[in-house]
């Protein structure tokens, strides 16, 4: 197995912002004139490819950033998804475990150091033995763990993890506080870190809330929910940053959506007062329910504007809980959202620290 040092970025929990810690981190490496490699041993099924195999969106985006040679199933060579037990239990959870440190040698061959991405959360792969201790241990790895606070709770959560990876004899780095909203960041730094630090646990971060960076674009909204375009195809790239039901008197509307910019606006697809309204203000998207066309008069309007009009079958309920689960990803095409991710970490992190620690 190689010894080439490793960094393997977990969390206790999903949409912890992972891989912009990744990304920027392993960006920030190579600028100090690392060769940087990139692995993700348990992936999540988020695409196909034209020959029908699974990959991990994530991987593909940090495979296109670095430049790396191996091919995507092998930057990510297990890909789980929701109902994984019928195919993995086929198997002895040894064949995974073999089949990943494979992998590992051919990504880490040339390599200063790694970038290992885990799972969604330090569970995930438990019941096959490949969870991010068990691998971890394996491949002689630094575990740095990347965490949100959502409440004073988080904080008790992030001391457990902390202690139950070093339980199984996996070194720790320390972690990160990311996506912190604003109005709490300051109690984060005044309250949860000392605490934190009390408790053995090493702070490398406070890293604030992003929206430009955790935004999902419409093209994103679009493809997750499955919805036809009806205008605005050219604009698809718009940011969404607030999600805004349609469903008030006209009176009322223009007022309610004039205090969110860059927001989707979910209605009725007969409700023209509302799309008229909310095309009056900064919106990123119409999002029209029941399968009923809009008013000639929205379509023209919205592709005068350039705002995308999506259309679905569904009733609002069901269209807003679709798009609650929607998460912007940073894609390799993304510029703006790559340079965010370095910026965030050089800004926010102390990635000198990590260095040290990997002593490269």
């Amino acid at each position: 197995m190689s010894k080439i040092p490793n960094l393997y970025v977990c969390s206790n929990a999903s949409f912890s912002g992972k891989t912009a810690i990744c990304l920027g981190l392993a960006l920030k490496f190579r600028e100090e004139g690392y060769k940087v490699g990139y692995f993700k041993p348990v992936g999540w099924e988020m695409a196909r490819d034209e020959n029908g195999l699974a990959f991990d969106r994530d991987a593909e985006l940090m495979k296109h950033v670095l430049n790396l040679e191996a091919r995507l199933e092998v930057v990510s060579p297990v890909i789980l998804h929701s109902r994984f037990l019928e195919d993995f239990l086929k198997h002895k959870p040894i064949h995974y475990a073999e089949k990943i440190f494979k992998a590992y040698a051919e990504c880490s061959k040339g390599k200063d150091l790694m970038i290992i991405e885990g799972p969604q959360d330090l569970g995930c792969g438990s019941c096959l033995d490949i969870d991010p201790a068990t691998i971890g241990k394996k491949i002689d790895s630094n575990i740095l763990l990347v965490s949100r606070i959502i409440d004073d709770n988080s904080i008790c959560q992030i001391v457990r993890e902390y202690d139950c990876v070093k339980k199984r004899g996996v070194k720790l780095v320390g972690t990160i506080l990311n996506d912190i909203p604003k109005m709490i960041i300051e109690r984060v730094k005044n309250l949860s870190h000392p605490t934190l630090e009390k408790n053995g646990v090493n702070v490398l971060g406070i890293v604030p809330e992003n929206i430009a960076l955790r935004s999902p674009t419409v093209r994103e909204i679009q493809e997750r929910i499955g919805a036809k375009i009806l205008a605005g195809e050219k604009n698809l790239d718009n940011l969404v940053e607030d999600f805004l039901i349609g469903a008030m008197t006209p009176e009322s509307a223009l007022t309610y959506f004039r205090r969110s910019v860059n927001k989707a606006v979910i209605t009725g697809g007969d409700r023209s007062d509302i799309q008229l309204a909310a095309l009056e203000t900064n919106t990123s998207a119409l999002i029209l329910t029941g399968n009923l066309y809009p008013d000639a008069r929205v379509l023209v309007r919205a592709e005068h504007q350039g705002v995308p009009v999506l259309l679905v079958p569904y009733d609002t309920y069901a269209a807003v809980s679709k798009t609650e689960e929607v998460t912007g990803r940073i894609k390799y095409s993304d510029e703006k959202k790559i340079k965010l991710a370095k910026k965030m970490v050089e800004e926010h992190v102390k990635w000198k620290d990590v260095l040290k620690f990997l002593a490269v």
